[in-house]
């Protein structure tokens, strides 16, 4: 479907061109239908041609308005979809949009058979009563329940959450995504929220999209964001940002051979931070390296290739794999105009494998306490052991045969808890068998039930239930002799009752 503003504009453009005569345009969205003129004698005196352009600008305001509504309508499906719904008022959603989607085809429809005409009479416009059923269901609809939903005093509506609040709420999924390493949901929730909203993002939002493309090999599409994110900047005139992201696209347009795009931004980067000397260091670096890429391609590529690995670093993915690129391209280019670059690039990907490392240990750690033990080493399992130096391997080797071990101790230290607790069990229920207690027999051998002691278990309660029976049998006739030899009546009926 053309969007409600685009719509109008293609259909008001087109009446246009039935007459150089310019209508104004109404702006209410309320029903307006075209009002005859008459003279002095109360007769019709309006022209055929008169009445077809007010009575097509008229349809294109109702197709117009109907557009809002079933956008109000989607806005009330959408944000519904975010809280439980009831299944009537689902329904009464998807009714009232084929109500609207009705009154849109036939409203278009007759918009379409008068567009071509040059000129209509009244008996042509109203032959079969088409407009004025049209006008009837146009009304009926404003004053039913669907009507009053798509209103912009309807409860319905004040009770969903605002722009702000929906914003508010996918940032925060997106944030989060970021946060724990899941790009490609940092991505798709991201774009979601987009499609979703009138404008532009947060800027810190949209920089953590773009890293989360980066992340996932989409470098290219990362880079416009960027750029994109660069332009928007320089009009709010946010200079905090500025410097981070000139650097970052120089960086991902050398990583990606774009050699002449990246020679610009950090000649772009030299000038405009000219005075101050730390943060123009980078950028010459880079430069000096770009000026001879002619000369030393070979070294500049592999830089290339070592600056796109840094930039697309993903830790659970790569692990040590960045430093030790870094570590080869110094011991081959010992004397490169960018060995510093690569030494810096050095220190900041083994920190953030480091920090990685650590707290995959802490997860273990925390799983081994909580006697997790499968899921610790499953854990283990998963890193990739190249992407890990050689003595970092060989301690999560130790770590998994620790972890073992300790399982199989664990198991072995329950398992003998579990055969001295049914023993205990086993002796309770005996005691109470040898003693007539025969309640208490069942109830300490049914608790062996599942253990190792199961089937001696069972016919230790069929022989406790059997004896317990035929105690009752006993006395109950015992009761039974006592109250014949009873004179009192009283006494004789209360052990009659004792020996049911």
């Amino acid at each position: 479907m053309v969007p409600p503003y685009q719509g109008r504009v293609q259909r008001e453009s087109a009446i246009r061109q039935i007459s150089p005569k310019q209508l104004p345009v109404q702006r209410s969205a309320e029903i307006t239908s075209p009002s005859p003129q008459f003279s002095e004698t109360g007769g019709q005196v309006m022209a055929d041609g008169d009445l077809l352009l007010p009575v097509l600008t008229s349809i294109n305001e109702r197709i117009f308005a109907y557009e809002q509504k079933l956008e109000i309508l989607k806005g009330i499906d959408t944000a519904g979809a975010t809280r439980p719904a009831e299944k009537t008022q689902r329904e009464k959603v998807n009714t009232c949009r084929q109500k609207i989607q009705n009154m849109l085809t036939q409203y278009n429809a007759l918009h379409q058979q008068l567009l071509p005409k040059d000129s209509v009479s009244t008996k042509q416009l109203f032959k079969g009563e088409t407009l004025l059923n049209l006008q009837k269901q146009d009304f009926g609809f404003l004053e039913s329940d669907c009507g009053k939903m798509v209103s912009q005093k309807h409860p319905e509506r004040s009770r969903l959450p605002s722009n702000k609040e929906f914003i508010q709420q996918k940032e925060q999924l997106v944030s989060s995504a970021y946060a724990r390493g899941d790009y490609d949901a940092t991505i798709a929730e991201y774009e979601h929220l987009l499609s979703g909203v009138a404008g532009p993002l947060s800027y810190d939002l949209t920089f953590v999209y773009g890293q989360a493309l980066m992340k996932t090999g989409s470098e290219s599409k990362s880079r416009k964001v960027f750029k994109e994110l660069l332009g928007r900047i320089r009009q709010h005139d946010q200079a905090q940002w500025e410097f981070k992201l000139m650097q970052l696209i120089g960086d991902l347009d050398f990583a990606l051979g774009s050699y002449m795009p990246a020679k610009e931004q950090y000649n772009e980067i030299v000038r405009v931070y000219q005075g101050l000397g730390e943060k123009n260091e980078w950028a010459k670096q880079q430069l000096s390296a770009l000026n001879v890429a002619d000369k030393q391609g070979e070294e500049v590529k592999a830089y290339a290739d070592l600056l796109r690995s840094h930039l697309a670093y993903n830790p659970e993915r790569d692990g040590y794999t960045v430093v030790r690129k870094a570590e080869s391209f110094i011991k081959k280019y010992p004397y490169s105009l960018v060995a510093s670059s690569a030494d810096h690039l050095i220190t900041v990907s083994r920190k953030a494998a480091d920090a990685w490392y650590r707290n995959l240990l802490q997860q273990v750690d925390q799983l081994a306490a909580e006697k997790r033990y499968q899921e610790a080493l499953l854990l283990i399992e998963r890193v990739p052991r190249l992407i890990l130096p050689v003595e970092k391997q060989q301690e999560l080797v130790v770590r998994s045969k620790e972890l073992s071990t300790t399982e199989a101790i664990n198991r072995e230290t329950t398992q003998l808890a579990q055969e001295q607790q049914a023993q205990e069990n086993w002796n309770a229920g005996m005691t109470a068998l040898e003693a007539k207690e025969y309640d208490q027999a069942i109830e300490a051998f049914t608790k062996l039930l599942g253990t190792s002691y199961d089937v001696k278990a069972r016919k230790r309660i069929d022989e406790a239930a059997g004896l317990a029976a035929q105690e009752d049998r006993r006395r109950a006739a015992e009761l039974f002799v006592r109250s014949g030899r009873t004179h009192d009546l009283m006494s004789r009926k209360k052990l009659l009752l004792a020996s049911r």
